[in-house]
C-alpha cells in the first residue's frame, strides 16, 4: 500500500512540477518557440478550468484523488476533465473508492517500461453524474471488480481499458 503525502509534500510536488513548466516555457521563449510556450500556457489554463468545476462539484474525497494522482499513482498520466456542473455529494466516497479500486487493480498488470496516458472525465448526463475512467494499452485480461451503489460499465480490449460510472442525481 501506498504512503499518503502529506499537504507540504504535495506542495511541494507542485511546486517542484510548476518551476520546471516555467523553465520549458522560458527555454521556448529563448529559442523563439513562441507557439510551444503558447501551447504549455493554453494546456495549463485549460486545466485550471476543469480543476475549478471539479471542486464545484463539491466532492472533496474525489476532487483530492483527482489532484494528487500525478503524485501518487506517477505511473499513470491521467488528464482530468470536469464538464460536469454538478455533483452528488452522497455518491463521494462511492466515486473516490472506483478511482482506489481502479488503480490498486491495474498497477499489478503494469510493464514498467511502457507509459499508461489515460483520461478521467467527469460529466452530467441528464440527471446523472458520470466518471469515465480511460487508459491506453492492451487490457484483455483484466477482470474489474464490481463496483457497489454505482451502475458501472467496463470495456476492456486490446485498444484500451475503459470504465464508466454512473450514479442518479437524488431528489
Amino acid at each position: 500500500m501506498k504512503e499518503t503525502k502529506t499537504v507540504a509534500q504535495s506542495l511541494r510536488h507542485a511546486r517542484h512540477d510548476f518551476l520546471n513548466e516555467l523553465q520549458l516555457i522560458n527555454m521556448y521563449l529563448d529559442l523563439g518557440r513562441q507557439e510551444e510556450a503558447q501551447a504549455i500556457i493554453r494546456s495549463h489554463a485549460e486545466a485550471a478550468v476543469h480543476l475549478s468545476r471539479l471542486s464545484g462539484l463539491k466532492m472533496p474525497m474525489t476532487e483530492e484523488w483527482l489532484l494528487l494522482s500525478k503524485w501518487q499513482h506517477p505511473e499513470f498520466h491521467f488528464r482530468v476533465e470536469c464538464l460536469a456542473a454538478k455533483g452528488i455529494k452522497e455518491k463521494d466516497a462511492a466515486f473516490f473508492a472506483v478511482l482506489e479500486q481502479f488503480v490498486h487493480t491495474v498497477e499489478p498488470k503494469l510493464d514498467p517500461y511502457a507509459e499508461y496516458a489515460g483520461l478521467i472525465l467527469l460529466k452530467n448526463e441528464g440527471e446523472s453524474l458520470t466518471m469515465e475512467l480511460a487508459l491506453n494499452g492492451n487490457w484483455t485480461d483484466l477482470e474489474i471488480p464490481e463496483v457497489s451503489n454505482l451502475h458501472a460499465v467496463k470495456e476492456c480490449g486490446p485498444d484500451g481499458l475503459r470504465v464508466t460510472v454512473r450514479a442518479q442525481m437524488e431528489g
